[in-house]
C-alpha cells in the first residue's frame, strides 16, 4: 500500500504543480492588464471595457487552481499548538481525522459546484459588459476542488500509513 500511495501522490502533486504554474500565467495577465488599465485611464481618461469582470473570472481560476498546491506544502493555516505536545502517532491520528474530514467536505463542494456549473450553463448566465459565459468558470473551481479533494486523500493515506508504522 505505501508504494501505491507514493506513486498516487508522485502522479498527483506534479499534476497539481503544472495547473498551479498555470494559475501563474493568468495571474501575469491579469497583472498586465491591470498595469494598462492604469496607463489607459492616466494616459486617455478611457478603461479598459469589462476590466473588473475579467479580474473577478481570473480570481477565481487563480484561487481555485491554487488550493491544492498549497495544500501539497501544507501552506494551509494549520494550529497544533496542542497537538504538537503529543506522541507522532497520535498527530497521525489526528492528521487522519482531519484530511479526512476536509475530503469529504470538498467532495461535497465538488459536487455542488458541478451541479451549479450545470444550472449556469443551462440558464445561460454570463456576465454583464463582456457576455462571457460564466459556467466554465465553476467548472475550473470544481476541477480545483477535485485536485485538493485529491491531495487531501493523499494526504490522509499517508498519515494512515504512518498512524500504522508507528509503535504506540
Amino acid at each position: 500500500m505505501k508504494k501505491l500511495v507514493s506513486k498516487f501522490e508522485k502522479g498527483l502533486y506534479f499534476f497539481t504543480r503544472q495547473v498551479d504554474r498555470i494559475s501563474w500565467g493568468v495571474l501575469f495577465f491579469l497583472m498586465l492588464m491591470t498595469v494598462c488599465q492604469v496607463f489607459l485611464r492616466k494616459l486617455t481618461n478611457h478603461a479598459i471595457l469589462g476590466t473588473v469582470e475579467l479580474t473577478e473570472l481570473a480570481m477565481a481560476f487563480i484561487v481555485f487552481c491554487s488550493l491544492a498546491e498549497c495544500q501539497v506544502h501544507e501552506g494551509h493555516i494549520k494550529v497544533d499548538l496542542v497537538l504538537s505536545r503529543f506522541s507522532p502517532r497520535v498527530q497521525s491520528f489526528f492528521d487522519i481525522l482531519t484530511q479526512g474530514a476536509s475530503f469529504v467536505i470538498f467532495s461535497l463542494m465538488t459536487i455542488a459546484l458541478f451541479r451549479q456549473a450545470e444550472e449556469l450553463k443551462s440558464a445561460g448566465e454570463v456576465t454583464v459588459d463582456l457576455a462571457i459565459p460564466m459556467y466554465p468558470f465553476v467548472y475550473v473551481a470544481a476541477f480545483g476542488c477535485v485536485l485538493l479533494a485529491l491531495v487531501l486523500l493523499a494526504k490522509a493515506l499517508r498519515a494512515l500509513i504512518n498512524f500504522l508504522e508507528v509503535q504506540p
